[in-house]
């Protein structure tokens, strides 16, 4: 797990924090903590980097709406942006991360996906294709939106997620 670097991306409402999350709780149910901006029961709800362990116990970062806080200007020189990549792999983290569009992301945090999960749904269904970046392959798939898939989500989806304080 260390190290693994997924982002989804599509429109608002299109379904991207309703997949890093179900992605999320997999692990959850497996014990193992996931820290995120957004409220989730059981979660550990972060507002700065730092409030996660250092340790290479593994563990799940969820960041939603990222651009707000993992765009390039936000740090005053690299080196913040630097530690922060580098210290994703060294903690053990898996780093789960949406918003609208990649440009939104700073260049070296894409460069170093290892799956991208473009996202669009309708009235019925959330389409995805899954980008495997270390193979260079592709899958698509699709959820049906339906009262099974919605019981599943812990959280309000109407919630704007909280800023992350990325500076070490």
């Amino acid at each position: 797990m260390a190290g693994i670097i997924i982002g989804a991306y599509g429109f608002q409402r299109s379904g991207k924090s309703l997949l890093t999350f179900l992605l999320a709780e997999q692990y959850y149910r497996q014990g193992i903590p996931v820290y995120t901006n957004v409220q989730v029961e059981g979660y550990n709800k972060i507002a700065r980097l730092d409030d996660i362990p250092f340790n290479t116990d593994p563990k799940i970062l969820w960041m939603d709406e990222v651009q707000y806080y993992l765009d390039s200007r936000n740090w005053k020189d690299n080196t913040q942006s630097s530690i922060f990549f580098n210290t994703i792999g060294k903690m053990n983290i898996m780093l789960l991360l949406t918003t609208i569009h990649p440009d939104m992301v700073e260049i070296r945090l894409r460069r170093q996906h290892n799956y991208v999960f473009l996202v669009k749904s309708d009235s019925r269904n959330i389409y995805y294709k899954m980008l495997d970046n270390v193979r260079g392959k592709a899958r698509d798939f699709i959820m049906q939106k339906n009262d099974s898939l919605f019981k599943q989500v812990r959280y309000n989806s109407q919630l704007v997620p909280d800023y992350i304080d990325c500076n070490l």
